[in-house]
């Protein structure tokens, strides 16, 4: 039979077992940097410490026009966009309030033809479990 003292420093020890699992794997979530991609178009690549564009449609870019997280309780508060297509002048950057693509920057994307155009979002900030973050930025490439 266990001494009642005995049942107690044991019962304790398991509770701040407990506490000390459920703590770690809070932190572990809060570590947690979501990841922002443009609609369902998924994120870069990163070669060489670079980000490589990732390589979609215009119509993907047009079919979801926002820049969206990969968790829950996130959203994109504001980004910088800016465009290169070959034979056209640089356009950007542009600070661009919340997360959906403007009314301008899909009418440009819509005139704008392939190959090689590649649209870059950068300095992306979100807000996500009351704090604002810095996101990863996001660039993709469209070739028709």
């Amino acid at each position: 039979m266990m001494h009642k003292t005995t049942a107690w420093i044991l019962g304790a020890i398991a509770l701040l077992l407990a506490l000390s699992y459920s703590g770690n794997a809070q932190e572990d979530l809060k570590m947690r940097i979501p990841v922002i991609s443009l609609g369902r178009i998924h994120p870069p690549e990163v070669k060489n410490g670079k980000p490589v564009p990732t390589l979609t449609t215009r119509n993907n870019v047009l079919k979801l026009p926002m820049l969206t997280a990969d968790l829950n309780n996130c959203r994109v508060t504001e980004y910088k966009f800016s465009m290169i297509a070959p034979g056209r002048p640089f356009y950007g950057p542009f600070y661009i309030q919340g997360g959906d693509l403007t009314d301008s920057i899909k009418s440009l994307i819509r005139a704008t033809d392939g190959p090689g155009v590649k649209l870059y979002f950068d300095e992306i900030h979100m807000l996500y479990r009351g704090e604002t973050m810095d996101a990863n930025p996001v660039y993709v490439q469209y070739d028709e």
